[in-house]
């Protein structure tokens, strides 16, 4: 079965989401994306201000910065221009409080929230560097 995603794009589901992450992994236990963006602080700034993310201020510099909140993280580099065709999926416990959180502090929604036909309600948002994130939960 064809579903439709945040902007409209497709892909296939095949019936069943994959099971949920464990307390104690058995080896991985994070993934983090690393975006080469041409204003590292301004970026991180974004995170922090309109999406409650958190970093250290020392860790912090105009070539480099970690930003994160519960076990979801994003690392930025400095890079020529802003990346293109990305997207970033955040699953969440409570969409319905991200997406009141972010609306409040100015976020832009370039997708409303919704439940979607293949059981997940989500949203989507760009950040300063045209990256879409996408932030969702399952829904029965």
């Amino acid at each position: 079965m064809l579903i439709a995603t945040c902007e409209n794009t497709q892909r296939t589901y095949g019936g069943s989401m994959p099971k949920l992450p464990i307390g104690d992994p058995e080896l991985y236990f994070q993934a983090a994306p690393l975006l080469l963006v041409p204003d590292v602080i301004e970026t991180a700034e974004y995170y922090r201000r309109v999406l409650g993310f958190v970093s250290d201020p020392e860790g912090t510099s105009p070539e480099y910065s970690v930003v994160w909140r519960d076990h979801a993280a994003v690392h930025f580099a400095r890079g020529e221009r802003a990346p293109s065709g990305m997207r970033i999926f955040f699953w969440v416990k409570d969409v319905d409080r991200v997406h009141d959180e972010v609306c409040a502090k100015g976020g832009r929604i370039t997708v409303p929230i919704g439940t979607r036909p293949y059981r997940i309600r989500d949203f989507c948002i760009e950040d300063p560097n045209g990256v879409t994130l996408v932030f969702g939960q399952d829904w029965d």
